[in-house]
């Protein structure tokens, strides 16, 4: 466990200079209250015997003062603690984003993104205030517990271990329970980190939910694991309370202790009596921090529970790190070569690619077809460096994918592209800040998406002031993928894929759209990820994937003058099925 803890604590930047300015601060308040304590008690022993108004006054004054600061340091210290919390959230998210990011799309995405989403913003959230103020507090409580000791130790020794040790108590009691509320904090975390998972997928999914009349159920299930969750936090509330009970009563009997055990020293003469009020009173001063130090155990214990769920982000493995990345053969045009390429999912006991070779001629068109798992996806993550084959090698041009700025070497636009909200124009420029108004337009007229909406068929610059909303819900899906092909283009890439990014458009516009791109643009490579077998037929090469295997590749043409190929096989399923 300790091990986890420091793991996130490096993660985190949680160091002794990051906790200092508020150990100080909480140090200082503390002076103050043990201050106004003793000037409180020195006042009355004043009160009860000479009543010197000079003293007297002083006194007050004193008291006063401690009163004064008191609020100033406890303000000094929360403000402290919160900018120490915000670097420690800000570092903590950044490694754990940076941890998702070596991981890669292909393994990243292995999660539920509700669940990841927990960690990284609850997660963090409820982690601030156990390596925060707990810490803090926890340097706060045992100095001061150590000089009250010391000081009163000096007027009585047994007073001063008597206290001591049940102060101790108070932290000491809660952890007979740690073993079980660890238990069921974790089952709280799990209930709340499911139900956020579920919800997130509910609102994504939810015309899908609709159109199968899935939603009601959906909803009774939410209100179930909703019911799961207030039960495990009653659970784990009803333990809380029963040690918070027993601290409780510790509280209260240290300092009636201390007292007794005072009055039965004045009653033989080993104590004076002016010394009782001072003890009294410190009685009370030592069990503040470790109230304040309990309460703080409480308000982290949530955070303690996401623990676990962030040490498995960050214990899990990275993709291959990538080399050196070399600008000039990210530029550079050439064929792309898979070389006895397998590839195995983390988890999976299958092989998602197995023993995979082809080549990706530069400056075509190629398109990679099969059923679905047959290993398009795949394929394609490995070719953009998403991760590393199991065995076998990948080439770019001679280049391994993850030794490249991949960026600068190809843009993909998937079959969902996402459109950030603002007008054509921003979009556009987005993709390629340097873009002239005249490169936007021949981008919009290649992939068709001029005339994105009727009104603006006579002037075709007017559409790049056309406004676009979040998630390009005021467009088609085909005009939205015409868009995103556009921005693409715009990026001047060596190579263009696109993976099922047509599938929205008409046969006829799809191969006007690939044919008006090949017109304009010659030297680009062409990678077509499609179902359509109409569409492939028509590129220069193509490659028939099925379980994970090449079945065929080759010209179209050629292959399908074999009845027995897999090329042969789709055609005539297409046909029957058309």
């Amino acid at each position: 466990m300790f091990t986890n803890q420091i793991r996130i604590m490096r993660a985190g930047g949680v160091t002794a200079w990051l906790l200092l300015p508020s150990i100080l601060a909480g140090l200082i308040s503390s002076a103050t209250y043990i201050g106004a304590a003793v000037l409180n008690a020195l006042l009355f022993t004043e009160l009860l015997t000479s009543r010197n108004l000079e003293t007297i006054i002083y006194l007050i004054s004193g008291v006063a003062i401690m009163l004064i600061l008191r609020p100033l340091a406890d303000v000094a210290g929360q403000l402290l603690q919160n900018r120490a919390g915000l670097k420690l959230k800000t570092r903590l998210r950044g490694a754990l984003l940076d941890k998702l990011d070596k991981r890669g799309p292909m393994r990243a995405g292995l999660g539920r993104s509700g669940k990841i989403q927990s960690v990284l913003t609850d997660g963090v959230e409820a982690i601030e205030p156990y390596f925060i103020k707990y810490f803090t507090q926890l340097v706060v409580t045992l100095v001061t517990a150590i000089a009250l000791t010391i000081g009163m130790g000096l007027s009585s020794p047994l007073i001063a271990i008597v206290l001591l040790l049940c102060g101790i108590s108070i932290v000491a009691i809660p952890r007979l329970w740690d073993k079980a509320l660890a238990e069921r904090g974790q089952s709280h975390w799990i209930a709340y980190e499911d139900l956020n998972a579920d919800f997130i997928d509910a609102m994504m999914g939810m015309s899908t939910l609709k159109s199968f009349g899935a939603a009601d159920r959906y909803g009774k299930r939410l209100q179930d694991q909703s019911t799961s969750l207030l039960q495990t936090t009653l659970n784990q509330l009803r333990l809380s309370l029963g040690e918070t009970g027993l601290s409780g009563g510790m509280k209260v009997l240290g300092p009636a202790l201390g007292l007794t055990i005072a009055i039965f020293q004045i009653g033989h003469q080993q104590m004076e009596l002016s010394q009782l009020f001072v003890i009294t009173m410190l009685s009370i001063e030592i069990f503040r921090p470790f109230n304040t130090l309990s309460s703080c155990w409480h308000e982290a214990f949530f955070g303690i529970s996401a623990l676990p769920a962030m040490n498995a982000i960050f214990s899990a493995a990275d993709a291959t790190p990538p080399a050196k990345l070399t600008e000039q053969a990210s530029k550079t045009c050439g064929n792309i070569s898979f070389q006895n390429v397998s590839y195995t999912y983390l988890g999976a006991n299958e092989l998602a690619l197995n023993g995979v070779s082809f080549t990706v001629p530069a400056q075509q068109i190629t398109a990679i077809v099969g059923l679905s798992g047959s290993g398009k996806s795949t394929a394609l993550g490995l070719m953009m460096g998403f991760d590393q084959p199991s065995s076998g090698t990948i080439s770019l041009a001679g280049n391994n994918p993850r030794q490249i700025d991949i960026t600068r070497a190809m843009t993909l636009v998937p079959q969902d592209p996402i459109i950030f909200p603002g007008t054509v124009r921003e979009i556009l420029l987005s993709s390629n800040p340097s873009a002239t108004e005249k490169e936007m337009l021949d981008a919009l007229t290649w992939a068709h998406a001029v005339n994105l909406h009727q009104e603006n068929a006579d002037d075709a610059s007017s559409v790049l002031n056309l406004r676009v909303f979040e998630h390009a819900t005021n467009l088609s899906g085909g005009q939205k993928q015409r868009l995103a092909i556009a921005r693409a283009l715009i990026r001047d890439t060596p190579i263009l894929i696109l993976d099922e990014s047509t599938s929205a458009l008409d046969s006829d516009t799809e191969y006007s759209v690939l044919d008006d791109i090949r017109q304009a643009k010659p030297e680009l490579t062409m990678l077509i990820v499609t179902h359509r077998i109409d569409t492939a037929a028509r590129t220069d090469h193509v490659i028939v994937l099925g379980n994970g295997e090449i079945l065929c590749q080759g010209f179209p043409a050629e292959l399908a003058k074999n009845p027995d190929s897999a090329w042969s096989k789709l055609l005539h399923t297409q046909i029957v099925e058309g």
